[in-house]
Formats: C-alpha cells, structure tokens, sequence
C-alpha cells in the first residue's frame, strides 16, 4: 500500500443485527503526527476490481455510538451508511479513530460544555484554542488500494471529505447523501455544520416533534409542538433536582 503507512492485519465475518459483514482491521500510521491508530471497514459483497463501489468514511463518535448522545447525527449516518450498503449489496464503511474532527474525545468533552453557554460546534473549538477539522484521510487511500476499488461512490454530506480524498488520490465519482432527521438537541450542530461548514444538509436539522411537524426554533416547538409521551418537560426538575432532557426516559 502507499508509503507503507497503512498495514493490514485480518479480515473475519462478522454478524450483526443489521446482517453479515466482512470487517478488515489494519494499523495506520499518520503521516505527520506518527500517531498509531487501528482503521477498520466494513465490507458487503465482493468489491475487489469494481468501479463506483459505495464508500462511506466515518469517523468514530463515542458519545453517540456507545453513550446514545442526541446531540450529533454520527451514529445515525453510521447505521444509515451499514443499512444501505446491505441494501445494496455491495460497499464499504470505513471506521477511522479521528474523535470530534481529529480533536479527540477529551477535547471534544471540553467543546460541549463551552457550547453550554450558547456557543456553536466551530465557536467553541476556537475558544479552546484547538482547530476547527484536523482529520487526515490517508489511510482511506491505501484502504481503497488494498482492496482494489478503483473509484467510489462516497456517502457524504461533506465537501471538505470529499477534496481531502480526492487530494489523496481517491477516484470520488459521485455522492450519496447521508442526510438524517434531526432532533432537539442536535439542531444547532446541524445548523452549523451547514451554515459554517458547508455541509449539505437542505435545512434538515429543524426541529420535529412526535406527530412530525417541523418548527424554526425550540420556543416554537415548546409552544405548538406534540410532545405528549414524554416524561419531563425541559425545566422540570425530578426527585434529586435533575433536569432531564426531552424524549428522555
């Protein structure tokens, strides 16, 4: 593979409650930080040799695929981008180690309570002093090359993924949206990452409620919306005086 900075280490079959995978593990080590980290992917069908093979690069989220956190849409495209190359038939989720845009989750933990105080994704990076998207995609390269794809398809929101692995030398033929359904907590993430980082998401991150209907602003939603199975409103406090999130049980 390409400057011998990726190393594949095993491929086994792995079953999952979306269906059978192949899952590659391999040792990557970053070209300028030399930081070693373990990419992984996720394989359906034979995409040895093909053209146009659906890829999708995802970068890890700990706080929405293992803790469950509303605030983001990661584990959602996670799920959609396994679902649809099983669908298909045929395509690659990527998994790299590259926790809150490169920053890691420390950091990343440090950005959510500055948001705390009505700061968006991008502000409260910048007010910690730490950049706003540090991901490095060379790994994808020889992943690609290791497995003989010759261009993909990639599933994407994210202009910036898609130059960065084209910068690369990955043959990015076409994009597959990976737009999800937003939720109280995850509008502002969402109207950032459009607004300021050019994501296209189509106003996708407005507020819903359980009936479906789509608001401008959570007063809105508070106002008119149908939140009738929930347990707490936003300000209620329980027993011990916690204030529990909407939609939270």
């Amino acid at each position: 593979m390409a400057e011998s900075q990726t190393q594949f280490i095993a491929e086994t079959k792995l079953p999952t409650d979306k269906g059978f995978y192949r899952l590659r593990g391999y040792r990557h080590r970053g070209p300028k930080t030399h930081v070693i980290t373990e990419p992984t992917c996720m394989i359906y069908g034979n995409v040895e040799g093909l053209e146009n093979v659906p890829v999708r690069v995802h970068d890890a989220c700990f706080t929405s695929e293992v803790l469950g956190s509303l605030k983001c849409d990661c584990k959602q495209q996670l799920d959609m981008a396994l679902e649809y190359i099983r669908d298909n038939e045929l395509g690659v989720v990527i998994y790299l180690e590259q926790e809150g845009r490169g920053i890691g989750l420390a950091n990343k933990i440090a950005a959510y309570k500055v948001q705390e105080s009505g700061a968006d994704t991008v502000d409260a990076n910048r007010k910690l002093g730490l950049p706003d998207d540090i991901r490095e995609y060379s790994a994808v390269r020889n992943i690609v090359d290791d497995l003989n794809i010759k261009s993909v398809a990639l599933m994407t929101n994210n202009p910036r993924k898609i130059n960065e692995l084209e910068k690369e030398g990955v043959n990015v033929t076409s994009r597959i949206p990976c737009v999800t359904k937003a939720n109280l907590f995850s509008e502002k993430y969402l109207e950032a990452k459009e607004r300021r980082m050019s994501h296209v998401l189509n106003d996708s991150w407005r507020y819903f409620d359980n009936a479906g209907q789509v608001f401008e602003s959570k007063d809105e939603a508070d106002a008119k919306g149908d939140f009738s199975d929930y347990s707490m409103t936003w300000d209620e406090e329980d027993e011990l005086g916690n204030i529990a999130a909407k939609g939270i049980h």
